[in-house]
């Protein structure tokens, strides 16, 4: 963890597998009068935007992921997913232009550090670019009941979304900090504002 950060705000990632509630704590963070970029949403910009990294897509899927000459995200999706190989292919297209668009954003922002929120941030090797990072973490079980209640995903998709992530194992060791969140809404309130205090601490000047 880095506390030399020059002018401009330290970048602190924030990662959790699916269902641990990493976005929770972003507007935790951004509640708190902290600067949050969700990479995840700088992806789908990216591919909606840059019609250079549409053309790099077409080029490796195909014409097929197109409507006209919009990306069909879903189409994309239904080619990628299932195969690590497409996925870690479609990451290493697009991580170049989504490092770009953060690195212009952190340089805008006033503050003494900024909130990256990626859901794979570290398979992404994005951990290698922030100053600190954390991970939200929380019991499988209680994340698959999460999940499940908003009606977005199946039991079945959920399992294959968490063999595509990180293990816990592999997010402790790039873990600078770690936010256990299997208990109350107020108690991860309070853990959040905690971290946040140590956060200034460490970068504020």
């Amino acid at each position: 963890m880095a506390d030399n950060h020059g002018s401009q705000p330290a970048a602190v990632g924030l990662t959790g597998g699916i269902g641990s509630g990493k976005s929770v704590v972003a507007s935790i963070f951004s509640g708190l009068g902290i600067p949050v970029l969700d990479l995840d949403m700088v992806g789908q910009q990216v591919t909606t935007s840059n019609p250079e990294a549409l053309a790099v897509l077409v080029k490796a899927f195909g014409q097929e992921i197109l409507d006209g000459d919009q990306l069909n995200r879903k189409r994309l999706a239904d080619i990628c997913f299932p195969s690590r190989e497409k996925t870690e292919q479609l990451n290493s297209i697009l991580h170049p232009f989504i490092w770009q668009e953060m690195a212009g954003w952190i340089e805008k922002q006033k503050a003494a550090y900024v909130i990256v929120e990626a859901s794979v941030l570290i398979e992404s090797g994005g951990c290698d670019r922030m100053e600190a990072t954390i991970v939200v973490m929380a019991d499988l079980a209680v994340r698959k009941q999460r999940v499940l209640s908003r009606g977005e995903q199946t039991a079945a998709s959920f399992e294959n979304i968490v063999k595509m992530q990180s293990s816990d194992e592999e997010r402790r060791r790039h873990a600078d900090f770690i936010i256990h969140n299997d208990g109350t809404d107020e108690m991860l309130k309070e853990k959040v504002e905690s971290l946040h205090g140590l956060l200034m601490s460490q970068f504020g000047s």
